[in-house]
Formats: structure tokens, C-alpha cells, sequence
């Protein structure tokens, strides 16, 4: 956003006349020095009391007050809605995220506002009237060296919101950079303050994180999470499988880093973020289904189902909407289908299984194959394949019924001198299962044929 926006002209103009300064802040100024495009912009006003802003913009704009401790607006014109806020200062009252005092006041120096922010690649601003750059903690250096470090005492930023640790981790993944050490073991030193961070929050973190597009960066995301041990606590049940020796020929890599290599491959093939986030969870049921054969080789029988059931416990604590925890404990439960060399029959069950969700779990199985120790097999060959058979796989069979059968039950009834009843029932199940299956027409004497010679 520049200063030839209609919403910023009349912004800059109605603070100037009332003998204030507009200061264009945070994200916006960041991705503008890293020559990305910004989403939001967010203003911050200095000099002018919150009552004397809002009766002057609402002159010219829709002003909505978003809380007159916080002393932030919502402004909206031309279709366009930006915050304008004023300078503040935060002082803890107790222990918890929660427990702060946030007070605004317009005679509160620049500084003073960017003071509190958390990192100094955030806590830049642009001075609108003549664009120059206020950055006193060092942020455009920062950019430059792709460091992410927190604004003054590391300790106290995270304390005033501990969510900022996630924030931290995500950052590493957007943005691909790497935090200074100080920073990082902040977090790793506060990471138990995450349990007090609404579930609602960790999960707009987690799905930003998993949702950005670099998937060397994600790995190293995912890798700081799980030294900090911040993973054990937005997660509680995924610390078993950090470090797990998976004892398989199959798996050279340590559970969680074979998890993290699968989230990998499919950040890489630019995947939607539930696949991904399918990947976060597909294994978390193998340290519970550990089982070794007389080879002393592991094995992990129907690890899937109960990944499946701790992933929907996972999904519901974080808040996940109820369809998007439906579709991701669908693809972990389903995770390993369809098996290599599948038939014709088996791929049509998969797809009937899956309904429209299975592109998305052959992807998920794409993805963990290759995250497998190599075994002369070329899992991409595989999806292609697959992924071909399954496209040509009529569509008129999608969602096929027993009501569709070309024949009734009454006349099954009569052909097999049966009453109605369980036994009807049977038969046009089976009847249906072969037709979606490919093993019959969906013809009246091809259905009589085949359940006679059941």
C-alpha cells in the first residue's frame, strides 16, 4: 500500500490536521523490504486522542471501535478495511497469557508501541507522510541476515503472549528463516506456557505453518517444534513418537522424523494443507502397535485405525471444524490403501471408500512411501498409475446404490422364493458390491446369474 491509496490519502490528511503522525506498521512493512505482497496493512497514530480520531475519520469513513483500552479502529472505505490504532503498553497482572494490562495512550512514543512487539522483523514501521523508515531494534538487519529474533527481553515477549512461540515456528516456515539462539531457547525455556494458549489459536499456528509453501522450510519448522518441545504440549501425543526406533528394514528413520520427511514430500508437491496435516498425524498409532516377529523385525498391525482414532481426539481439542476433522481421520485411517499392484476390484472399493476424498489420500500414501527407506520400488510411477486407473473408473458408478440395481426385490423375492427380509437385504448388497466393484453389469441377468452362482 502506498500513499497514492485513497483509504492512506485521507488517513494521512485527517491525522495531519489534527496535528498527529500516521505510521504504516508491522507485517506490511516487513514483506514491502522483502518485496512480497501484504495482505493487511495496520496503522498506528501518534499525538491524538482516541475520541478526536474517531469523530474525524467517521467524517469520511465507517469507524468501528474494536475496544477503547486497546485503542484500536476498524476503518473501512472504499471497500477496503485497514486497523488504525494508537500506541500502547502492556503490564502483567499474573502468570498466564491472559493476565495483562493494555492501556492505550496517543502521547506514547513510536518506539515505545514497537517496544512490545515480538520480533524485530515486526516491530519496523514506515512514517507515511514522507516514508521513512523507523526501525530501532535492528529488524531491516534481521531481514538481511534472515534471522528471526525477539524485541528486547526474549523472556518477557513470550511471557506477554506465549502463542508468539508458534508464531516463532511459523515464521520459520513462511519465511524460511532461522532464529538467533537467544530466541530459541526462550522457547524451548517457556514452552510449557503453550498449554494455556487457547486451542482455537495453536490451531491457526499449526494449519500457517503446514499451509506455507517452502518444504525445506517446513521440515525445519517442524524439526524446532520438536526440540523445543513445543510439539509435546500443542501435542501431547505425538511425544511417543519422537526419537521411536521403528526396528524395520523398511524404515531407516526415526518415527518422527520419518513423519516429518512424509509432511515434506507433500509440502513438495504443493498438497492442500489437510493432506499435510494427515501426514502430521498418519503414524502417531505405531508406538502403540508395536509388535516384533521371531526376526526380531517390528511390526505395526492396524497402526492405521488407531492413529485414526488418537488423530480425531487431536482434531477435536484443537477445534478443528467437524468436516475437516472428518476428512483428515478418513486419510489417516486409509493411509496405506490401495496396496501396490492393486486390481481393478480393490481400486474401485478405494474409491468408493473415499468418495471425493481420494485423490487426497493416494497423495498421503504417495507422500509416506516416499519418506520410506528405498526398497527398489518407485512409489511415484505407482501414483501416476493409480491415480490414471482411478480417473477412468466410470463415474456413473460413483455413489452407486442398492435402489439402482436393475432388478427389484420383489422379484428377487420370487426368483429366490424368499420373504422380505435380512436375506433380501443380502442379496442386494452383494449385488450392488459386485456391480461397484466391476465384477458384473449392471444387468438383470448378469445380478441373477451372479447370485445364483453364489
Amino acid at each position: 500500500m502506498s500513499a497514492a491509496n485513497p483509504l492512506e490519502s485521507r488517513l494521512l490528511e485527517t491525522v495531519a490536521a489534527l496535528r498527529g503522525e500516521v505510521y504504516l506498521v508491522g507485517g506490511a512493512v516487513r514483506d514491502a523490504l522483502l518485496g512480497a505482497p501484504s495482505k493487511d496493512a495496520d496503522y498506528l497514530v501518534t499525538g491524538v486522542p482516541l475520541e478526536n480520531l474517531r469523530s474525524s475519520l467517521a467524517n469520511w469513513a465507517r469507524v468501528d471501535l474494536v475496544g477503547s483500552s486497546f485503542g484500536v479502529l476498524k476503518l473501512t472505505f472504499d471497500s477496503e478495511t485497514v486497523d488504525v490504532a494508537l500506541p500502547r503498553t502492556e503490564r502483567s497482572t499474573g502468570l498466564h497469557h491472559r493476565d495483562f494490562q493494555i492501556s492505550a495512550d496517543p502521547a506514547l512514543s513510536l518506539e515505545t508501541d514497537l517496544m512490545r512487539r515480538d520480533f524485530t522483523i515486526n516491530a519496523m514501521a514506515r512514517r507515511v507522510s514522507d516514508g521513512a523508515l523507523i526501525d530501532p531494534f535492528g529488524g531491516q538487519r534481521d531481514l538481511e541476515q534472515r534471522v528471526l529474533r525477539a524485541v528486547g527481553d526474549t523472556s518477557e515477549r513470550f511471557l506477554e503472549d506465549p502463542l508468539r512461540m508458534l508464531r516463532l515456528a511459523r515464521f520459520i516456515a513462511k519465511l524460511g528463516f532461522s532464529p538467533d539462539p537467544a530466541t530459541a531457547r526462550a522457547a524451548a525455556d517457556h514452552a510449557g506456557l503453550i498449554a494455556s494458549v487457547a486451542p482455537e489459536r495453536i490451531q491457526t499456528e499449526l494449519l500457517g505453518l503446514l499451509s506455507s509453501r517452502s518444504a525445506p522450510a517446513i521440515l525445519e519448522s517442524l524439526r524446532f517444534l520438536r526440540d523445543t518441545k513445543l510439539f509435546e504440549v500443542i501435542i501431547p501425543t505425538f511425544a511417543p513418537c519422537i526419537g521411536f526406533d521403528q526396528a524395520n528394514p523398511h524404515h531407516s528413520l526415526t518415527l518422527d522424523e520419518h513423519i516429518f520427511q512424509a509432511v515434506y514430500h507433500a509440502a513438495s508437491r504443493e498438497t492442500s494443507s489437510l493432506v499435510r496435516l494427515a501426514l502430521l498425524l498418519h503414524d502417531v498409532g505405531k508406538p502403540d502397535r508395536q509388535s516384533f516377529g521371531a526376526d526380531g523385525i517390528a511390526h505395526y498391525y492396524h497402526h492405521e485405525q488407531r492413529g485414526a482414532d488418537l488423530a480425531r481426539v487431536i482434531l477435536e481439542r484443537l477445534k478443528f471444524s467437524n468436516d475437516d476433522t472428518d476428512a483428515v481421520t478418513a486419510l489417516v485411517a486409509n493411509h496405506m490403501r490401495p496396496p501396490r499392484n492393486a486390481s481393478q476390484r480393490t481400486l474401485r472399493r478405494f474409491k468408493r471408500d473415499l468418495g471425493e476424498l481420494w485423490r487426497d489420500a493416494l497423495e498421503v500414501r504417495l507422500a509416506d512411501r516416499l519418506a520410506h527407506a528405498p526398497d527398489g520400488s518407485d512409489p511415484l510411477l505407482e501414483h501416476q498409475r493409480d491415480s490414471a486407473a482411478l480417473e477412468e473408473l466410470p463415474a456413473q458408478l460413483e455413489g452407486f446404490s442398492q435402489a439402482q440395481l436393475a432388478i427389484s426385490g420383489e422379484e428377487l423375492m420370487r426368483v429366490f422364493d424368499l420373504e422380505a427380509g435380512r436375506e433380501i437385504g443380502d442379496l442386494k448388497r452383494r449385488a450392488a458390491e459386485a456391480v461397484i466393484e466391476g465384477e458384473i453389469e449392471n444387468e438383470r441377468d448378469a445380478i441373477l446369474e451372479y447370485l445364483q452362482g453364489r
